[in-house]
């Protein structure tokens, strides 16, 4: 299998009070109520995709131009791939034994035990590429 293109966020991680963390697609959450959180995972969800290379993943946003333009303002300079997308993070990522992992940095230390910091890509049963609290669908 290869990873390598273009994918889209197709679910999302949502708290929900009773049954705590819930991955939604995202048709659930733009039937959610507004709340602030919510409209913030909206706007994140229908703006975000990644781009997967042979050498980096590159996790991208739409960003509206009321927020390029007070950026500039700023002194801050976005810069826009081809596609009008703003790359706001990059990792590494690898392939070992048919599986999948992605770079966070440096390694971790959570109640005395090290993390490392390269964390598995996943597949759910519907094969999105799951990436912490985000599902990809391959476009």
């Amino acid at each position: 299998m290869s990873i390598i293109g273009k994918w889209k966020v197709k679910k999302v991680g949502v708290f929900d009070e009773e049954l705590g963390m819930q991955m939604k697609t995202i048709e659930e959450v733009m039937a959610m109520e507004e709340t602030e959180e919510i409209i913030e995972t909206k706007a994140m969800a229908t703006a975000m995709s990644i781009i997967v290379s042979e050498e980096s993943i590159q996790m991208r946003m739409i960003v509206p131009p009321k927020e390029i333009e007070a950026a500039k303002q700023e002194g801050e300079e976005i810069l826009l791939n081809e596609d009008g997308s703003a790359t706001v993070q990059e990792f590494l990522w690898k392939e070992e034994n048919g599986e999948f992992f992605y770079e966070m940095g440096d390694e971790m230390e959570i109640d005395g035990e090290i993390i490392d910091s390269w964390l598995p890509i996943e597949f759910d049963e519907e094969g999105y590429m799951v990436m912490g609290m985000l599902a990809f669908e391959k476009v």
